[in-house]
């Protein structure tokens, strides 16, 4: 045993002494790095991150320190860590189209981007996606530059598709002359149902058309449950489209009601009361939440237990009339009953406890707690139900 550990322990001591460096990142100026590229005759890498990024702390700490990493980096590029809500990073952001982060970002020494693709990943991923970026013919550049003569290439339009997503910019039109370029029948393969639901999210897509029109079939290879779920994240999508737009206009959002009422989808009126909701949710309207949810919870949401813990937990947040949250007592109960989770049990704990039942409310935040521990959740996952026991034990 006592060897064993020695054995571990020097193990542990080699690898903490051969991961003893890091990617070189240049702290200048975004010009200054560039006449560096130039000079150098080498693309610069820019690690387009945020403070408050996850993956992108994850790259910092377990890839940026790989040694072959920091060796391959150092040597191929010029390297750079740009914040892209702070100084000069807030116009890159603007410039090269900053959707998501981490955004890997390759240029060359004028600013021109060579190549790019979003996310973290590991250290082999990595060092192929350097690779790429220095390849003519695997690099985003090449598909940008490319584009106009092979418009009538469906391989190409797919790859430019994917590559596109792997870097969270939306595709565009590309989707649609992708799809015009395919025989019907190729439609209903599995490669090009990916695609479709992937990627065709607006209902002024003539994909989304073909789908509509030719629903059964789909649904006979798909699943009925499977082509539902599309179709409804369509008409969502179309909606949220206009609710996202600066200037919100009224009319359009129900000129785009209108058209996807003309599908004639038993889908529809679930669609537009979830929208719907969403909306006043997001504008605080809690009177029209809490009227859309009352008219429609029990139609839409019984068998669905994260739906009812989901609205049960809005109204305990944001309503105090006492009736009003009867309602969310009874979803949230229902939830438990269709699914004993932590979750919903704290909710539903709360929820009673803002009714003023501290009796159920102390036993089913108990219960709530002891799920919790056969969860495997860590006691500051469930902290706030600890702290709502002693409020309800404050209870008069």
């Amino acid at each position: 045993m006592k060897k064993y550990f020695i054995y571990i322990a020097s193990a542990i001591s080699l690898a903490s002494v051969a991961q003893n460096r890091s990617i070189d990142f240049n702290h200048g100026t975004f010009s200054e790095i560039k006449a560096k590229a130039l000079k150098e005759n080498k693309l610069i890498f820019i690690d387009a991150y945020t403070t408050w990024c996850g993956p992108c702390k994850y790259m910092a700490k377990n890839i940026f320190t790989n040694d072959t990493v920091a060796d391959y980096f150092n040597k191929h590029f010029v390297n750079a860590k740009i914040d892209m809500e702070k100084g000069e990073g807030i116009q890159l952001a603007e410039k090269y189209e900053v959707k998501c982060y981490p955004n890997l970002l390759f240029v060359d020494g004028n600013g021109n981007l060579v190549h790019r693709v979003a996310g973290s990943m590991s250290v082999n991923d990595f060092i192929a996606l350097a690779e790429d970026a220095q390849n003519p013919e695997k690099c985003y550049l090449h598909f940008v530059k490319n584009y106009s003569n092979n418009k009538s290439n469906a391989d190409f339009l797919k790859q430019y598709i994917l590559a596109k997503e792997a870097t969270c910019l939306e595709p565009g039109n590309l989707v649609d002359e992708y799809f015009s370029l395919l025989e019907d029948d190729v439609l209903f393969h599995e490669e090009n149902w990916n695609m479709i639901q992937s990627f065709v999210n607006s209902i002024d897509s003539k994909t989304f058309s073909f789908l509509m029109s030719n629903k059964d079939r789909y649904v006979g290879i798909y699943s009925q449950k499977v082509v539902d779920a599309k179709i409804a994240d369509v008409f969502k999508s179309s909606l949220q489209a206009v609710l996202n737009i600066k200037s919100f206009n009224e009319a359009k959002y129900a000129d785009v009601k209108s058209q996807i009422a003309s599908f004639n989808s038993p889908l529809t009126e679930q669609v537009f009361f979830e929208v719907d909701l969403n909306r006043a949710a997001q504008n605080a309207k809690w009177d029209d939440y809490s009227k859309l949810a009352i008219a429609n919870v029990d139609k839409y949401y019984l068998k669905d237990a994260s739906a009812l813990n989901n609205v049960s937990w809005t109204f305990y947040e944001n309503l105090n009339d006492k009736e009003l949250l009867g309602n969310a007592e009874k979803w949230a109960k229902k939830a438990c009953e269709l699914e004993p989770s932590y979750a919903n049990l704290d909710t539903y704990a709360a929820v009673l406890y803002k009714i003023g039942r501290k009796q159920l409310a102390t036993e089913t935040a108990n219960k709530a707690i002891e799920t919790a521990k056969k969860e495997k959740l860590k006691s500051e996952d469930y902290q706030g139900t600890t702290d709502l026991l002693k409020k309800i034990n404050e209870l008069k």
